[in-house]
């Protein structure tokens, strides 16, 4: 069968009117065929949309700077901060040979002193350096004035650094009056002089001051006098004695028959005073009116008068104060 135009455009109507009468027939067929199935998840469906609607969203937006970090406030501690050394700008000094003044031991500047009169002036030292002084150091006179015939002297031993050490010299005071200052420092083995300072070259120093002293002597005896009361119409011969209150040691004097008054000298110091009548064993003394003896002073150059032996008794007397 040969089919023409018209045949075909009448078979593809015929078709359209078939399926424009089935449609009707579908739409109340589908909510039939649909309850047997299981529901969706409805939640699944909106995240799904949320989904696609945000990454609709950034493929759509423009491209932004992210922001900053947000800054983490540390804790407070009391953690110290590290100790920062700053290193010093330059080395310290030091030197190998160096001395350090510590004291006057004797003579402190200024002593006064007589006209001619000899003294030992002593230094106490320190080494300073980092070197040890041996007895071939010495300490050498370096200006000023001398005061004396010395002119060095040797350490008398080995010090080392830290250590201290006392020097000593004996000088002799100028005749005239006025003040002296005399200038010393050490010398190594080698002859290089060095001392105290900064620099280590300042030299240490005796200091003095010399006046004439107006000195009055004072007799080293003084005179005792008084009378010898013996109870008789004359006085036997006897024994003085003056017996030191102090040491007990006993000073002597005779006195011949018919004296009644004695003058005699004693070196300074305090006495008791009583005499003794041999050929009549008789005791005469210096006593208070109780009986005891008095003890006296003497003073050199002064007299001590009225030391009179009145009491006399043919036992010995006791002593008072």
């Amino acid at each position: 069968m040969k089919l023409t135009t018209n045949t075909i455009i009448i078979i593809f109507g015929i078709l359209a009117l078939c399926v424009l009468a089935l449609f009707p027939l579908s739409v109340f067929a589908m909510p039939l065929l649909q309850r047997d199935q299981t529901q969706p998840d409805s939640q699944a469906t909106v995240q799904a949309m949320v989904t696609q609607t945000a990454i609709a969203l950034t493929l759509n937006a423009p491209t932004q700077t992210p922001p900053p970090p947000t800054a983490t406030v540390a804790p407070v501690t009391n953690t110290a901060p590290p100790t920062v050394t700053v290193p010093p700008t330059s080395a310290p000094v030091t030197y190998c040979d160096w001395m350090a003044f510590l004291k006057d031991v004797t003579i402190p500047d200024g002593t006064t002193l007589r006209p001619g009169e000899t003294f030992v002036k002593t230094w106490r030292i320190k080494n300073r350096g980092t070197c040890t002084w041996s007895p071939d150091y010495t300490l050498v006179f370096n200006g000023g004035d001398q005061l004396g015939g010395t002119t060095s002297v040797r350490l008398p031993g080995y010090v080392a650094p830290g250590q201290y050490i006392d020097v000593s010299i004996t000088f002799t005071a100028p005749t005239a009056e006025g003040s002296y200052r005399g200038y010393w420092i050490l010398r190594n083995a080698s002859g290089a002089l060095f001392g105290s300072g900064d620099k280590a070259n300042a030299p240490i120093y005796v200091d003095i001051r010399v006046k004439r002293q107006v000195v009055t002597e004072v007799p080293p005896h003084g005179t005792v006098t008084g009378n010898l009361c013996y109870p008789s119409e004359y006085n036997p011969p006897m024994t003085l004695y003056f017996e030191n209150a102090v040491t007990g040691e006993r000073i002597q004097f005779a006195i011949g028959e018919n004296e009644y008054v004695y003058s005699v000298l004693l070196p300074s110091g305090r006495y008791y005073a009583y005499a003794w009548a041999p050929g009549y064993n008789l005791e005469g003394a210096y006593t208070h009116p109780n009986g005891l003896m008095k003890s006296f002073l003497v003073e050199g150059g002064l007299t001590t008068p009225y030391i009179n032996l009145c009491d006399w008794s043919p036992y010995p007397h006791g002593k008072g104060e």
